[in-house]
């Protein structure tokens, strides 16, 4: 038991110095519109016998560069960059303001798409409209190759599209790059629209399935607490019926800190219907008896106009904080939330670790 307290220890210490958010610099690509020529804060990293890649829309003689007038995503502007039949291709890069560090997973998105009309050329006759794939490399240098990130689908939307990546470096890298390619193994003319790149966010870590196992229902409450948490930092896990069971944990353990903060009859009216209806299923799952019919009850008389409720009813409204603890002190919902985990708990390690 004492091993087993140390390893939640440790988990819950690790959560506290977790790598923050990675910012790249001119995520947006927003620069003064130039045809062979990388935006600001981005190294063209393409042979230096070819043209640098685009930044794009040009609304200004010569207005639109090939034809590309598609509108940004975000902000201004936004990054073009074409592969050739000749066997080369663009690409950008830039050093991160933090490494990316090894065996960690980063949420990563931008926004891709292809222009309908793309021709290039010394007298634009060249079609470069196909639509090409996007590749993602860490590396120790400017435009260093050192491992493969992330590959697209072919990009064939003609509007622009979220593509989002889950980056897993396996070792530290200080560098980003980001490369057209071709969508098989023949050259071709095609290009890319990239725009609105994310932050690097890093995923939490949880614990293994093997230290799970070995954990305590107190434990492993409070790993469901920590881990619903810390992935709500990072923006997922807002939904919690991707995670019904751990949902229902976390859910009641924060209705009795609200129940705590401001009292039952407060949390009741400032609260809406829909999220008392999930509450109510939440307390439902872990067979609460006392507390729920008194939340049901509460619920029904905020409802009503003050017109319709009796004398009585008003009295029982008026007590509901104190029955509120009188019943917590008989059926305590932390006691009935950690039978739910005892019966549960294979279901709840497998949402843990699926994370």
């Amino acid at each position: 038991m004492r091993n087993h307290l140390v390893l939640l220890l440790l988990f819950l210490c690790a959560g506290l110095v977790a790598q923050e958010r990675i910012a790249l610099d001119n995520p947006s690509f927003e620069d003064a519109p130039q045809a062979g020529k990388a935006p600001q804060g981005w190294d063209n990293c393409g042979p230096p016998d070819q043209t640098p890649p685009d930044v794009h829309p040009n609304d200004l003689p010569p207005y639109h560069f090939f034809g590309v007038n598609m509108r940004p995503d975000d902000g201004w502007s936004y990054l073009g960059m074409a592969v050739r039949e000749n066997g080369t291709w663009e690409s950008v890069g830039q050093k991160l303001a933090t490494p990316l560090q090894a065996n960690t997973d980063y949420l990563f998105s931008l926004f891709l798409a292809r222009s309908e009309i793309y021709y290039s050329g010394s007298r634009g006759e060249i079609d470069f409209s196909r639509g090409g794939v996007l590749r993602i490399w860490g590396g120790d240098a400017p435009c260093e190759k050192g491992e493969l990130l992330a590959l697209t689908v072919p990009v064939d939307n003609v509007r622009w599209l979220e593509y989002v990546f889950t980056l897993r470096p396996t070792q530290s890298w200080t560098y980003l790059t980001f490369e057209a390619f071709y969508a098989n193994d023949r050259f071709y003319n095609g290009h890319v629209l990239l725009d609105n790149c994310s932050d690097l966010v890093p995923m939490p870590k949880v614990p293994s399935r093997e230290d799970l196992e070995a954990m305590d229902p107190q434990g492993l409450e409070t790993v469901i607490f920590s881990t619903v948490d810390k992935f709500r930092e990072v923006g997922l896990l807002q939904d919690l019926t991707e995670v019904p069971h751990m949902g229902v944990c976390y859910k009641t353990h924060e209705f009795e800190k609200q129940v705590a903060e401001s009292g039952l009859r407060r949390l009741v009216m400032n609260t809406s219907f829909e999220d008392l209806s999930a509450l109510i299923r939440s307390l439902e799952a872990i067979l609460l008896v006392k507390n729920l019919a008194l939340l049901k009850e509460t619920t029904r008389l905020s409802l009503l106009d003050s017109k319709e409720i009796s004398p009585e009813e008003y009295q029982y409204f008026e007590r509901a904080d104190t029955t509120f603890r009188e019943n917590e002190a008989v059926e305590s919902i932390r006691s009935k939330r950690l039978e739910y985990i005892q019966l549960h708990r294979g279901e709840i390690i497998d949402e843990i670790t699926g994370l």
